[in-house]
């Protein structure tokens, strides 16, 4: 069927010179990291390998003046808990008779306390003291920020018939009387039952220690053949 439908001419569409076309996007592999996402991670990880580097400045510093002329060995927490036991034992018994004896304290009443020292059915009682100062003189080299480390055996009773004038001036008015003297602290107390019965708290210093923020402990001392023993808790890098 005819029709009188005219067409006209059709013009195609031109593109503005002032638009350019939208180059299409790439497509995103799902399996690449995302780079804005990577920078705090890795600023974190050095955070942390700073905080790593931190700790401990003071042992570290100490053992790296040590191991240039002595020896530094590692050792595991039961090694280091007897040793240290036994250590403070051989302290004691050659330093306590001699202090015991200037407070005036008889040969019999030294020579039970002895025989509780060494009968005590426990184990060793060892933990970190007081801060360390230059004056104890424990190591030749001397860093600030360390502890002592020291073997305790506490709450021994003595008979203390005869005493100093100042122990027994210090026992009176304050209840209590503590001498430090080289590697040994003394502390007495006296007790309900009379003035000449008292309690004995004796610490020996063995070792020194630093603890971080999360409790973990670096233990050093000098062993009998003048080396060094050196026990970490765990994850502790510490050179040696």
């Amino acid at each position: 069927m005819a029709t009188n439908l005219r067409v006209g001419g059709i013009h195609a569409y031109q593109i503005s010179r002032e638009v350019e076309p939208v180059p299409a996007y790439p497509r995103i592999d799902p399996q690449q990291p995302r780079e804005e996402s990577s920078h705090p991670q890795h600023e974190k990880r050095a955070d942390k390998d700073d905080q790593a580097t931190r700790r401990f400045m003071a042992m570290r510093s100490l053992i790296d003046k040590l191991k240039q002329t002595a020896t530094i060995i590692r050792v595991d927490y039961l090694t280091t808990e007897s040793e240290l036991h036994d250590l403070g034992l051989a302290i004691a018994e050659n330093e306590l008779l001699d202090q015991l004896l200037q407070l005036k304290i008889s040969l019999q009443e030294i020579d039970e306390l002895f025989q509780q020292i060494r009968q005590r059915p426990a184990g060793p009682d060892i933990g970190a003291g007081h801060s360390l100062s230059e004056a104890d003189n424990f190591f030749p080299i001397f860093i600030a920020g360390l502890n002592e480390y020291n073997l305790r055996f506490q709450n021994l009773p003595i008979h203390a018939t005869l005493t100093t004038d100042a122990m027994a001036d210090q026992l009176k008015q304050n209840g209590r009387f503590i001498t430090d003297k080289n590697r040994l602290r003394l502390d007495f107390r006296k007790t309900l039952e009379s003035d000449q019965r008292l309690k004995l708290d004796i610490s020996v210093l063995v070792a020194i220690s630093e603890v971080d923020e999360a409790g973990r402990r670096v233990i050093l001392y000098q062993r009998p053949d003048q080396s060094y023993a050196l026990y970490a808790d765990k994850q502790i890098d510490l050179s040696i």
